[in-house]
């Protein structure tokens, strides 16, 4: 089996994830994640949602603000999924932006925070490009925390029938 009809076949996983992180940042506005504390997440202006894996249907894509909101809510009670999101993480106090896509679990974009001025001193670029090292490490201690929560939880005898029956009651919810 080569790698595209491998990542074809756990595609689920990817859109069960992102809409996870829809349906958490909805439903506690955030995670603790290890290593960084709290996480507040904000959905951005990007969500695309499409069948689950081995359904038939289209695409729905929403741009913009609350109002296109409802269309993604409508397609999200017809059964289907994340396929791709702009989310917004705060972690202490700093602001990122990432582009998520479920297909092949990948950020494919990415903002971070505004750093410091770069000094002309060689000093001042070193510190930059730390400073920069490490926004990148939080995105990534971010990312990967989440999944582990959702993978936990998923995963659970006694949480995973737990987690997906609070998502589809969220999911079934009126104007939500």
């Amino acid at each position: 089996m080569n790698l595209a009809e491998l990542l074809e076949q756990k595609i689920f996983l990817g859109q069960e994830f992102l809409t996870w992180l829809w349906f958490l940042l909805e439903t506690e506005g955030g995670a603790e994640v290890k290593d960084l504390g709290w996480v507040e997440l904000t959905l951005g202006e990007r969500l695309v949602l499409g069948p689950a894996m081995g359904a038939d249907g289209s695409r729905v894509t929403v741009s913009g603000a609350e109002g296109s909101l409802a269309e993604a809510r409508e397609a999200l009670r017809q059964g289907k999924l994340v396929e791709a999101l702009r989310v917004g993480f705060e972690i202490h106090g700093e602001e990122y932006a990432l582009n998520l896509e479920a297909a092949e679990l990948t950020v494919k974009s990415l903002k971070l925070p505004t750093t410091a001025a770069l000094s002309e001193e060689p000093d001042g670029l070193e510190g930059l490009v730390l400073e920069r090292v490490a926004l990148l490490e939080n995105t990534l201690k971010a990312t990967e925390g989440l999944l582990s929560l959702f993978l936990t939880q998923r995963l659970d005898t006694i949480e995973g029938p737990q987690l997906r029956k609070a998502m589809g009651e969220w999911a079934a919810q009126e104007g939500a």
